[in-house]
């Protein structure tokens, strides 16, 4: 590098500062000049600098050669500390050094560069005084030259051009984020999207949709045209003309872009300029029976993209051994249920949740190994293109359906016409298409899509459904919610509170696709969901009309379900549980549940496969054929499609049951934060209100690190708060008015302030059913609906508690029972017991009062023969309370009632905590298996027997978690007495379990 250049630049800069220059951009012809000179020729490389420019999202300078792009230089003014940004221009340089491969941010006199993310070099050139700093300039040297000799290589892997596409999809759509407010031809596609497919859709949805939509285009142009991809080619040979939507956005990125467009575009293409499509091509190949790189690829560039959207949406991978499985089965059915194949005449197929294709590129594999050679081409033009459809909502996996698709058939030498395509269509299947308004091309393109969609959802017959549906639990509208009616109404599930599982995609999938197999008579459905329908309460109606429907039932459930305590490995990357589901129609109409035949098969428990890997092979080398199914009779009201021992039905359903004996009940309060809502002690909790209505929101947010939820926010918790106080004088009268101890977890006593607004401090307080506790002298009986392991979700409480006071993955949320009702007034209450309740009660066993009923309950719940002889029943409903003779009765409320006082803390007894060490803070909780635990490496809790310690409530370790909550604190002497004292309350409560035992229950 000639010395010269660089004290020609100095001058140059001095020259400028002394003119009175305040801005970067007043420095940016004399750094332009510079970089001419600095680059020598041998190089050839090509500078764009557009001086003018001020917009928010391209980088200030663009270095590039023929072959393609070498970097991005930015510019600041030269009185800004490089390592100490303001905060709107350090969140463009990390995104610019995270998702640009070769970048320099200089201020003119230091250059820092960044290569794949990470900062490689630094250097200060010139001083305060632009002066050349000479010690610097060897070093300011190699900085250039490793700037230049930056060479992305050639890309022959699929996951790293994923990877390399993924950082510049997160550019484009954060510029496109930025910039649409003043682009006019965003603001018109957005619109458009929004009336014509996606009504509700955000800005931010849009520049995703806008962003991977370029991407795939482009990404799809590689594979289709031959030599080197520019704008102009890929808008009109890249993207076949067939895909109108698709094609209306190129031609749009065909003409002049917006600089801030350009340069990311031009990026692009340059990253797919140096693309081996060859070697990508051979890794494309699908139908190998093992693995789907294509597929993959999609998956790994969302989860790294935009991993809630991929959540959200419900895009994962589904592995190629469930596709095989699910669409060899569908095959096998039809020719043995129906005498026909997949490619036969009015055999139509349509996958509602089409994805990257993969459900369809398996039945056109399964096709061409059912028709060899040239045949299949015959079949293929004229009819399975006519006879497969698919649905998908988001632009960028449709595009890749699309692409796929033909790719498959690339492999086996067929090529589609710009006029033919696949009648995948850009919908929501959800939807019907909204009313057309005056439109432009684009619209057009839009309404066409929708309209061959409509007519396919409306009218089309269609004999078999496949695919892997969506789950994202939000409200049923317009069409799908009257189809949805059907299963809300029935078997008393329209009475059910909640109702939420029902909303969930999956199940309007199977909703949607049992109306088209109803539609067409007979068929056949084959999907992958979540196993939640199997047993679930609320879906009882749901599996009788499937059963009504349907004349066969297949269920292979692949469990993996970590929220329910499985310990087996799930097919997906998700924690829920899933099975495949395949349900034949044979005749037209409906008929009685109980004339369907319901087959069962657990991967787990039937086959023994707990690995991933095991399950995959099972799926591999199993079919609908030759697995070994057991029938299962499900019966009125429930009508579970999973085994269950029910043979003494007649016996438990004579019991009344918790919700037919209580007047009231609620599931416990929703928080929504127990960081911010709920405090270990009252004063806590005091100082954090007073916070709430003096200090600001972001003061807040400093001291206590709170931070906002999905629902629940600080601002509206810390204004309802304000109200209230406001409302009930001062903090002083507002606390002591409010101020109540709730249970957070059992025998866990902490404070919260129970304000009655829903959505306020506390998202749901459930005031009007908990006020009855949490404001009066009053108990609650407190159980679980459904519980998954070993029945022991009992407590009694003399307050409110939390809805997850037991652990999640043994049961589901807890239901409070109060023993009484109080007047709005507090001056009068009445029992909670339902009055022919009552007189049952009176008339069994004379004169008894509410609590001495409680007691008796409280008694049979702990009994272990009840929890055993029943144990199969207590999974999926309130507990039934058998009514015993008098003398039993007597003999299970006498042990009840000390059982109560025990669980309420009632009994007074001394306690003596014994200690090793003297520092009660808990930093870890381990048990040693004989009667101590550690909570840190000096300290220990002695005293404690195995049993004590082992003893679960609502499947929680009470004493384990009781300590496991504290982790990080100090135990204060009242927290150390009270885990003696609940150690003795358990140590009691063993022994008269041990007598409910020898009790001889009689009718």
């Amino acid at each position: 590098m000639k010395p010269g250049v660089l004290r020609g630049y100095s001058r140059g800069l001095k020259k400028v500062h002394e003119a009175g220059a305040t801005t970067e951009y007043s420095y940016r012809t004399a750094f332009h000049e510079f970089l001419r000179g600095l680059f020598s020729k041998e190089y050839n490389v090509k500078i764009i600098h557009e001086p003018g420019r001020e917009t928010f999202g391209a980088p200030d300078f663009k270095v590039f050669t023929d072959s393609g792009i070498i970097g991005y230089i930015e510019t600041k003014a030269p009185d800004v500390d490089l390592h100490r940004l303001p905060k709107r221009d350090k969140s463009q340089i990390k995104r610019y050094s995270e998702r640009l491969d070769n970048f320099i941010l200089t201020n003119y006199r230091d250059f820092v560069l960044y290569q794949r993310g990470e900062k490689v070099d630094e250097v200060s050139l010139l001083d305060e005084d632009f002066n050349l700093i000479e010690s610097n300039v060897e070093k300011f040297n190699r900085l250039i030259q490793r700037f230049l000799s930056f060479a992305v290589p050639s890309i022959k892997d699929p996951e790293v051009l994923a990877h390399i596409l993924t950082k510049r999809a997160m550019i484009l759509k954060d510029v496109v984020l930025e910039n649409m407010g003043e682009d006019e031809q965003l603001q018109y596609l957005y619109q458009a999207f929004k009336e014509h497919l996606m009504a509700g859709m955000k800005k931010s949805e849009f520049a995703d949709a806008y962003a991977q939509t370029v991407v795939y285009g482009l990404f799809m142009a590689r594979f289709t045209i031959k030599g080197r991809l520019t704008r102009e080619n890929v808008a009109f040979r890249g993207v076949p003309k067939s895909l109108r939507v698709v094609h209306e956005i190129f031609k749009y990125i065909a003409s002049d872009l917006p600089d801030y467009l350009e340069w990311i575009l031009e990026e692009l293409i340059a990253i797919l300029n140096n693309v081996d499509v060859e070697a990508l091509k051979r890794r494309f190949h699908f139908g190998n029976g093992e693995f789907d790189p294509f597929l993959h690829f999609y998956e790994t560039f969302l989860a790294e993209y935009n991993p809630r959207l991929r959540k959200s949406k419900g895009v994962y991978y589904t592995p190629i051994p469930v596709v095989e499985f699910i669409v060899n089965s569908v095959d096998e059915i039809l020719k043995e249920r129906f005498g026909k194949r997949l490619h036969d005449d009015g055999v139509t197929i349509l996958d509602p949740a089409t994805g990257t294709g993969t459900f369809l590129g398996g039945v056109l594999d399964r096709i061409h190994r059912n028709i060899k050679g040239t045949l299949f081409q015959l079949y293929l033009k004229e009819r399975l293109l006519n006879n497969i459809y698919g649905f998908e909502i988001l632009i960028s996996p449709y595009l890749v359906a699309h692409l796929k698709l033909s790719m498959v058939l690339n492999q086996w030498g067929i090529t589609l016409r710009d006029d033919e395509r696949f009648r995948i269509y850009l919908t929501n299947t959800l939807d019907l298409m909204r009313e057309k308004k005056q439109a432009g091309l684009f619209e057009r393109a839009l309404d066409r899509e929708s309209e061959e969609a409509d007519k396919v959802k409306k009218n089309a017959k269609i004999f078999v459904v496949v695919g892997n549906p969506p789950y994202d639990v939000k409200p049923s509208e317009g069409w799908i919610a009257e189809l949805m009616e059907d299963y809300l109404h029935g078997l008393g599930v329209e009475k059910e509170k909640k109702k939420g599982a029902l909303q969930d995609d999956y199940v309007k999938f199977i909703r949607f696709a049992q109306w088209k197999i109803d539609q067409n008579g007979k068929g056949i459905v084959g999907f992958i969901t979540n196993n939640s329908y199997l047993d679930g309460l609320v879906h009882r109606r749901m599996r009788q009309s499937l059963m009504e429907s349907f004349d066969e039932i297949y269920i292979l459930n692949l469990h993996g379900n970590t929220r329910r305590g499985e310990t087996d490995e799930n097919v997906f990357d998700i924690q829920q549980g899933v099975a495949i589901a395949l349900f034949v129609k044979l005749r037209e109409g409906r008929h009685k549940a109980e004339e369907c035949k319901v087959y069962y098969h657990s991967i787990v428990h039937d086959a023994g496969k707990t690995a991933r890997e095991g399950k995959y092979e099972f799926l591999r080398n199993e079919s609908w054929k030759t697995v070994e199914w057991k029938e299962l009779e499900p019966k009125e009201p429930y009508y579970f499609f999973v085994p269950k021992d029910l043979s003494l039905e007649e016996e438990y359903s004579m019991f009344p049951k918790l919700d037919e004996i209580f007047e009231v009940y609620s599931s416990g309060v929703e928080t929504q934060n127990d960081e911010a809502t709920v405090a270990f002690t009252r004063e806590e909790l005091k100082q954090r209100i007073k916070d709430f209505v003096e200090l600001g929101i972001e003061e807040i947010r400093r001291k206590y690190g709170f931070k906002d939820k999905s629902v629940w926010n600080l601002r509206d918790a810390t204004e309802a708060v304000k109200e209230d106080v406001l409302k009930l004088g001062d903090i002083d009268r507002a606390f002591s008015s409010r101020a109540i101890k709730i249970w957070y977890k059992p025998f866990d006593v902490r404070w919260t302030y129970y304000h009655p607004q829903s959505g306020g401090f506390m998202g749901r307080p459930r005031y009007n059913s908990l006020k009855h506790l949490a404001l009066h002298d009053n108990m609650a009986l407190v159980t679980s609906r459904q519980v998954l392991n070993e029945f022991d979700a009992v407590l009694v409480v003399p307050t409110i508690t939390v809805h997850r006071i037991f652990a999640a993955q043994n049961v589901n949320k807890a239901y409070l029972f109060p023993l009484y009702l109080y007047s709005d007034d507090g001056k009068t209450k009445r029992p909670n017991l339902k009055p022919e309740f009552l007189e049952e009660l009176k008339k069994r066993y004379g004169d008894i009062t509410p609590e001495d009923f409680l007691y008796y309950a409280y008694a049979v719940l702990h009994d272990p023969k009840y929890r055993k002889r029943y144990a199969e029943f207590l999974k999926f409903d309130f507990p039934r309370i058998p009514l015993y003779d008098r003398e039993t009765f007597e003999k299970y409320r006498k042990i009840g009632e000390e059982l109560v006082k025990l669980h309420l803390m009632k009994v007074d007894f001394p306690v003596e905590p014994k200690l090793v060490g003297d520092d009660l803070t808990v930093e870890r909780v381990k048990y040693d298996g004989k009667d101590c635990v550690a909570i840190n490496k000096t300290t220990k809790l002695c005293g404690i027997l195995p049993e004590v310690w082992e003893y679960t409530i609502g499947g929680y370790r009470v004493i384990e978690k009781y300590l496991k909550g504290r982790k990080g604190r100090k135990l204060s002497l009242d927290e150390l007495e009270h885990i003696y004292r609940v150690i003795e309350i358990l140590m009691r409560t063993i022994e008269l379990v041990r007598e409910l035992e020898a009790i001889e229950p009689k009718f």
